[in-house]
């Protein structure tokens, strides 16, 4: 499928939910287009050194939420509905990245269901507590999903204070362990 690329310097994996600012008239224009078709658009990882500043792959979001800022300008929230790999890039008559995108059918990582990997208890009650202290965030998650492993530990990725370099690299780990051993030396229990 062909879909506009928006590329900022935001992580978000499946699940996870972010506010945009639009005001570029061609954002503007995108984002007129998505409503209008009911479709969504690729969020991607802004890469200085690539062809028009696109990865290899972007979150396929939707927009959930819009709303205006105090000075009246476009605020949308977008959840991501899954990653995509990213072809064909150009740019079109309206200076707007487009793209030829595929989803990505694989999980994140895998999980051994005869090994107990789930998320541990202490992974899942600091990401409570930062909701608790941060209600902008958590307002951007309704349903939240503690008792799922991936999307406790996809959305500390997403909000970790790291590269997004670093980041990315968490997607070629193989094993839900891996991930929950890497948040483990970030987030200490003590």
């Amino acid at each position: 499928m062909i879909r506009a690329l928006f590329p900022l310097p935001i992580f978000l994996l499946p699940g996870g939910v972010t506010r945009l600012r639009i005001f570029e008239p061609r954002y503007l224009s995108m984002v007129k287009h998505v409503l209008k078709n009911n479709c969504g658009f690729v969020l991607c990882v802004y890469q200085k050194d690539t062809i028009h500043n696109v990865p290899k792959r972007g979150a396929y979001v939707n927009i959930v939420d819009f709303n205006q800022d105090e000075s009246g300008q476009l605020l949308i929230d977008v959840v991501a509905e899954c990653l995509v790999n990213i072809e064909e890039v150009w740019v079109d008559a309206d200076n707007l990245r487009q793209g030829r995108v595929a989803r990505i059918e694989s999980p994140l990582w895998n999980i051994d269901e005869n090994n107990d990997e789930g998320i541990d208890e202490h992974l899942r009650e600091a990401l409570k507590r930062v909701h608790a202290a941060n209600p902008e965030l958590s307002a951007l998650y309704p349903s939240k999903q503690y008792s799922d492993p991936v999307w406790v530990a996809s959305r500390w990725l997403e909000i970790l204070p790291v590269s997004i370099k670093q980041k990315e690299n968490t997607l070629h780990l193989q094993h839900f362990e891996q991930i929950r051993d890497f948040l483990h030396t970030l987030i200490n229990p003590n």
